[in-house]
């Protein structure tokens, strides 16, 4: 058997760190970490301002969760391990012209409409959070040899 399919059956649960605990553990204490550090960063996203024309259902917040599973990724280039930070259905509402839109990247990326109301903040247009990016550099700050963070914005 070749190398590649033996470390694609590699049991990640076993492995263990240098301080004893396994990958998989300090795999998810460094993602448990990170998603409390989105969620802080969208309290201060929901306290910068008071919604006049709905009322909040709290779906995004929700809507963070970690991943219970732990992946194994190998390459001709090396190997990784990686667990996922994510936010569930309920990041995603139907925008007013019917399409589905993720939430999370709207509040993150900001947004801007046309016609109408292009002009009413937080309904035409939002200047960008960046909200994943700051949690992302909270992480780095948080905890000692943090593990590098791929985002993935979901369109």
């Amino acid at each position: 058997m070749d190398l590649k399919k033996q470390l694609q059956k590699l049991d990640v649960s076993k492995l263990k760190t240098v301080g004893g605990d396994t990958v998989e553990k300090e795999l998810k204490r460094h993602a448990r970490f990170l998603a409390n550090c989105i969620m802080h960063r969208l309290d201060q996203v929901y306290d910068s301002y008071e919604p006049k024309v709905y009322n909040r259902t709290y779906d995004l917040y929700n809507s963070v969760y970690v991943d219970d599973k732990v992946f194994a990724e190998v390459s001709s280039t090396g190997a990784s391990l990686s667990i996922k930070v994510c936010f569930d259905a309920g990041a995603w509402h139907q925008g007013l012209g019917g399409k589905k839109v993720n939430t999370a990247v709207l509040l993150n990326e900001g947004w801007q409409t046309h016609g109408a109301f292009a002009n009413v903040p937080y309904f035409g247009f939002r200047e960008p959070t960046h909200f994943i990016e700051l949690a992302v550099e909270d992480y780095k700050r948080g905890v000692p040899k943090p593990f590098d963070v791929k985002i993935n914005k979901d369109y």
